[in-house]
């Protein structure tokens, strides 16, 4: 007798367990399927609540459109720092720059640096800004021809967006005028429109 209940009750849970596999094996995988899907979804900010204080470094591609009616690339990297005070952004930058600048046969631009302040409004994930400040150009010629280096301002637009939880994306017009040389030549102006990649602290 207690061999067969025995036996019904090795039945039962038998049954049971057959039964419970369908479910637990569907639980499985629907947890296993959402662990990939957050784990594949992109630590994107909220648009509310971002806070932009910090510092940040970047890489920038660019291009100059028309210099002493040459043009080309220009890329380079920035080092900066911003303060958040809630709607209103403020913070300074340091930008290296080298350019791809045939001005004249045996005339070229060889870098430029800028050092400057930004000011905008913050808009959650998105910043709007304006930019100002000191700017160095480098050349490099032969002979009597070469003016050295040259410095003067620079004046800005530009636009960042944060597309992953620290990095932003950018994109910025500046126009820069050189006219104090080493030696006498003529102001040169350069418009640059560039993108950057950014990550900040």
């Amino acid at each position: 007798m207690d061999l067969i209940n025995m036996t019904k009750r090795n039945s039962l849970v038998a049954l049971f367990l057959a039964a419970m596999y369908p479910a637990i094996s569907l639980a499985g995988e629907i947890e296993h399927a959402s662990a990939v899907m957050q784990f594949g979804k992109p630590a994107l900010p909220t648009e509310t609540g971002v806070d932009w204080t910090g510092f940040s470094v970047g890489l920038e591609l660019g291009y100059a459109p028309d210099v002493e009616s040459s043009s080309g690339p220009v890329y380079g990297a920035k080092i900066g720092w911003d303060y958040d005070f809630g709607k209103v952004i403020v913070g300074y930058f340091l930008q290296y720059t080298r350019t791809e600048l045939d001005i004249d046969p045996g005339f070229e631009l060889g870098y430029y640096k800028r050092f400057g302040a930004r000011g905008g409004f913050d808009s959650g994930v998105n910043m709007y800004y304006a930019s100002a400040g000191y700017a160095e150009l480098d050349t490099h010629a032969s002979g009597d021809i070469n003016p050295g280096a040259g410095s003067g301002y620079f004046v800005g637009l530009g636009y960042e967006r944060f597309i992953r939880e620290q990095i932003t994306f950018g994109a910025e017009l500046v126009y820069s005028e050189f006219s104090d040389f080493e030696r006498e030549f003529k102001d040169l102006d350069v418009t640059v429109l560039s993108f950057s990649l950014n990550y900040r602290f």
